[in-house]
């Protein structure tokens, strides 16, 4: 009895190893052998400057077949510089009779690659691709999702940003956009694929509000400026913090008004309107 446990332990551990290998690919000169088969021949791997954790070759396996693909990001140089070069993606599966094939590829023209990465963006339990470029310092970046429908890659949202994360909520995962305002200050929307797109969520909003106060009040510990007032009173309203959003509001009013920016106070007089509909729309909602 003891010899036939034995032997099913090292069977099993065998089969268990070759899993192990199965799902962790080629490696080494084999894998980047591979890799230059496919990328174009005047293009370079590079890794994307966010998350931290980014490769220019990730492996994730979409369709659960316990074989991953491979997610390859490259750059192809612009002849002449100082021109955008071309970033882009390809996605490669390994078939049965064990030949790589090219499922995905996408390029778009810019100056950095800023974001590649993957999230369950729309719930069904198979991570998105993201990538994002950047197009220019006040142009922002330009993130596209990629998604897996059980026979191909599809882009299914596009979103302009100047800064991202993701926001993880009660079984939501999020794409927290923040986009310029003036200088360094930015307004933030948490959205969140409603199954057709990307919209706002008041859920996510409110989850990952405490990071946007944060930013803005080290900012103002810094510097007292009326357009850190106005992006956090924005970002207050948006997470149904109206007193707060109240306060921030005649802050950054007076500061507008002592420096005699009257187009500036009529924006934060505007925000005061966005505020009060706000508030009545909460208050006159059923509580669930």
């Amino acid at each position: 009895m003891k010899m036939t446990l034995i032997i099913l332990l090292i069977f099993g551990g065998m089969n268990f190893s070759s899993i192990l290998v199965r799902a962790e690919q080629i490696q080494g000169p084999s894998l980047m052998k591979m890799v230059e088969n496919f990328k174009p021949p005047n293009a370079t791997l590079i890794k994307a400057d966010r998350p931290s954790s980014a490769k220019p070759i990730q492996f994730y396996d979409f369709n659960h077949d316990g074989q991953k693909e491979i997610i390859i990001t490259y750059e192809i140089k612009a002849k002449e510089q100082p021109s955008p070069s071309q970033f882009g993606v390809m996605i490669l599966k390994k078939e049965k009779d064990g030949n790589w094939r090219k499922l995905f590829n996408d390029q778009v023209q810019g100056v950095d690659l800023d974001f590649s990465g993957l999230a369950d963006i729309t719930g069904n339990g198979v991570k998105d691709y993201l990538w994002g470029v950047t197009i220019g310092a006040a142009a922002g970046s330009h993130l596209k999702v990629i998604h897996w429908d059980d026979t191909s890659f599809k882009e299914i949202e596009e979103e302009p940003y100047h800064k991202i994360d993701l926001v993880k909520g009660n079984q939501k995962v999020g794409i927290a956009t923040w986009h310029m305002y003036i200088g360094d200050s930015y307004l933030v929307d948490v959205l969140k694929w409603n199954g057709e797109k990307l919209v706002y969520d008041q859920e996510l909003y409110s989850t990952y509000y405490p990071i946007i106060e944060k930013f803005y009040k080290n900012k103002i510990r810094k510097l007292d400026a009326w357009y850190y007032w106005y992006c956090l009173a924005d970002a207050q309203i948006k997470a149904n913090l109206f007193d707060e959003a109240s306060k921030s509001i005649k802050k950054g009013k007076l500061l507008a008004k002592k420096l005699s920016m009257l187009e500036v106070v009529r924006d934060f007089n505007n925000l005061s309107n966005v505020l009060e509909k706000k508030k009545e729309k909460s208050f006159s909602s059923p509580k669930r």
